[in-house]
Parts: structure tokens; sequence; C-alpha cells
């Protein structure tokens, strides 16, 4: 509105000007160098006011001249710019369906337009891998250590390419770097940690993993299940260094951890059998046979009184062992066990019936034909559990859920796979079988024992 006004009054001036000059011309009269001019006032001021616009117009020109080649230089730049992060987009898109071609074409292009930037040299090195090409990544990846800017990006190509390449003590030395650039990153630790289980650096994975999980997650069950796991084999290595102060408390803080975790509870009764007193020992094999029941842990706990009859063990597994976790199976299967070799027939019978259920187990199936063979001398009988055991669900097994291996002891990483706590307790997938063809087998092997 004001701006409006100063306009308007503009034009009138002006306009009261141009009415004032009509009405009174005026003359002017220059004299230079023997010439005289002689004109009116507005002449004049209409020459100035050319005058004014020329030397203007120069002035901007001269600007132009001064500026203009860097505008366009920038106007050129720009579109470099944008063609190289069009050509970076592209790549990525290459990347990421796997066209590695493309991939290829792209990363030529935005090198062409945006050479030495981060991305560029993130696009080459990936679009190098997805070639196959080894040595062109392991450049690029180099290119990018040596800038201040990319070089805990290029960090992260190279430790996935030693990994690859099975390096993994030059896969450690560089997160270790990657760690001391930026610490506490989510990405190193964890493969700090992954790399110290796999070169069975137990201490290395430790310190890992207290970094890695931190605030709620430090008391989460897997975290403190890895922990019980790592602690359990430092014991392992405190046994074999011949520290056995150590390797006990080792084992006690393994089992604190993790309750559940068999072979830390069957290492706990060992070594406090081994150093630790009768009350304490006795305490401990009911709070573990409470949480951990396991065979392997029923004979550490048999094993802790050396020189025991068969019958003084059926005893004290009645009085101090069952009563902790009556009816689970591992009990009944440990009472049937020691009965059997007490030869004690009648307990032996129910507690393999109580373990086996409506399913038994093939292995529970044959002790009840080893039962039938020495309490009643029935090989009639005790072929009848054989052809049944033949058919039976298999005993359960360390089974790994990563391959599918099975062993008989719990070991922390897979020897098929190298997976790490992937083995867990229980049975296995026979497929089919055909029960007539192993009667018959079995039928044609007692007939020619006979």
């Amino acid at each position: 509105m004001i701006r409006t006004i100063l306009v308007f009054a503009l034009i009138v001036v002006i306009a009261v000007a141009a009415v004032w000059l009509s009405d009174y011309p005026g003359d002017v009269r220059l004299t230079w160098g023997g010439y005289v001019v002689e004109t009116s006032v507005v002449v004049v001021g209409a020459l100035a006011l050319i005058f004014a616009v020329l030397v203007a117009l120069i002035y901007r020109f001269w600007i132009w001249v001064k500026h203009g080649p860097g505008r366009i230089g920038e106007i050129f730049s720009a579109r470099r710019r944008d063609k190289g992060l069009e050509a970076i987009s592209s790549g990525m898109v290459a990347i990421a369906a796997g066209d590695a071609d493309e991939a290829r074409r792209q990363a030529i292009a935005a090198e062409k337009h945006l050479s030495g930037e981060p991305m560029t040299l993130l696009l080459a090195a990936q679009a190098a891998e997805l070639n196959e090409d080894n040595r062109a990544a392991s450049i690029y990846y180099d290119r990018m250590m040596s800038r201040q800017d990319t070089e805990f990006l290029g960090l992260r190509g190279l430790i996935n390419r030693a990994i690859k390449e099975g390096d993994l003590e030059k896969a450690r030395d560089l997160a270790k770097r990657a760690d001391e650039l930026r610490p506490g990153t989510a990405w190193v630790l964890k493969e700090l940690y992954e790399l110290a289980l796999k070169l069975r650096d137990w201490e290395g994975a430790e310190s890992a993993l207290t970094r890695l999980a931190r605030g709620k997650s430090a008391k989460g069950d897997m975290v403190r299940r890895a922990k019980a796991v790592i602690t359990y084999e430092q014991a392992l290595i405190a046994i074999k260094e011949k520290r056995e102060a150590d390797a006990l408390s080792l084992a006690q803080q393994a089992h604190e951890l993790d309750s559940s975790f068999v072979p830390a509870a069957v290492l706990d009764v060992k070594l406090t059998a081994e150093q630790g007193s009768s009350r304490k020992l006795h305490k401990l094999i009911g709070e573990a046979w409470k949480h951990a029941p396991h065979r392997d842990l029923a004979e550490a706990i048999r094993n802790t009184v050396s020189g025991e009859q068969p019958s003084d063990w059926f005893r004290r597994a009645k009085e101090t062992v069952a009563p902790h976790n009556p009816d689970h199976v591992e009990t009944h299967l440990m009472l049937a066990k020691a009965a059997l070799a007490s030869r004690d027939w009648g307990p032996a019978r129910e507690h393999l019936m109580k373990a086996g259920g409506e399913t038994p187990s093939a292995g529970i199936l044959r002790m009840l034909a080893e039962l039938e063979e020495k309490a009643n001398a029935d090989a009639f009988a005790a072929r009848e559990w054989i052809v049944k055991s033949s058919v039976a669900p298999q005993d359960p097994l360390w089974i790994c859920d990563s391959c599918g291996r099975q062993e008989e002891k719990w070991q922390a990483h897979c020897p098929a796979c190298d997976s790490f706590d992937s083995f867990t307790w229980r049975t296995a997938d026979r497929g089919p079988h055909n029960p007539d063809v192993i009667e018959a087998e079995i039928v044609q092997e007692i007939s020619a024992g006979s």
C-alpha cells in the first residue's frame, strides 16, 4: 500500500516537472573550443538520462564479464552432480536387484561425474563384489581407507572381505580399528563378538558381549545364556591349565547364569565334589536336578561317591535326588537304570514304564528287553520289545538346530557348521520304517543264534 502511494507520488512529481518545464523551457548555452551549442533544458535532461542508462548498461556488462564464467561453471557442475547422483541411485538399485552388469555401468558413470566422492567409491566397491572382482573391490576399499571421511566405511567392506576369505585374524584387527574410530558402534561390537567366538577367544567374546548388551537387554535370557556358555568354556580352559580354584569359580558362575544349562550343572557338580564340602554338594545336587535333569547329570551325581555299590546308588538316587524333580522323565530313567544295575526288577519295570509313557523311546524299549532277559529269561518277550524298539522314536540327542548334526556330548560350536550354542537336547525324526522287514531280520538272527 505504501509502495503504491510512493509510486503514485513520483508520477505526480514527474508530471508536474514536465508541465513546469514545458511552460518554462529555459535555455542552455555550452561554449567549448570555439564551438557554441545552444539548446533547451529538456534536451539536456534527456541527454543526461540517456547517458546514465548507457553507463548503467556498461557497468552491468562489466559485472557479467567478471562473474559470468564462474556461474556458467556452476551450472555445468550442478548438471554433472545431478547426473552422478542419478547414477549412484540407479547403481544401488541394481546392486539390490543383483544386476551385476548394470551396477558396473552405473559405477563407471558415477565415477565419471563424481570422481572420488564417498558414495561413488562405495558403489564401485559393491559393484566389484557383485561381479566377483575381489581385487577391484579391495582397491576401492583401500582408497576409502586412505580418506578420513570414508575410512570407517572402507573398514566395514574390508572386514566383510576378510571374513569371506577366511582370514578371521585380519577381520578382527580391522574391527578393532573400526572400534577405535567410532567406539560403541553396534555392528562393530557384533563383529568383534562373533569373530571372538569363531576364534575361540572367550575373554574377547565376553568383553564384546558385555559392551553389546546394555540396559535391560543385558539381563535378558539370551544374553545370560551366551554368557553362561562363554564362562563354561573358560572353566574348561582353567581345568586344562590346572587352575582348579578358577575352574570351580567359573563353573559356578556359568551354572548361576543359566541353571538349565546342563553342561555347566554337570561341571559344577564334578568340581564341587572334588573341592567342596559334602553339605554344599548335597544342596547343589538338589538345585541342579530341579532345573537341569539329564542323564549326564545323573552320571555325574552317581560318580560323586567312589566305589559305591549299585544298590547303594539306587537308594541314594531315590532319597536325595529324585524328590527334587520326581515326575520328570529323566528322574524315572535314572531310577530305572539304577534299579536294573542293582537287580531290583520290580522298581526297574515301574520306572521304565513311567519314563516311556505312551510313546516310549527305542532305548527304553531295549532296557525293557534287557529286563525280560535278566529277570525272567523270557527271550520271546525280549524279542517283542526289540521289535517295537525298531520303529519307536529315537532316543534324544544333542542336535544342532542349524544343520541337524547329532552328537552324544554337547559342544559350544557345531563341528559341521561352526554355529555357536546351537545344540539342543531333543529327538530327531528317524524317517519311514518297515517293521515287517525289521521283525523278519530279528527272527532270523534269533533263529541263527539258537
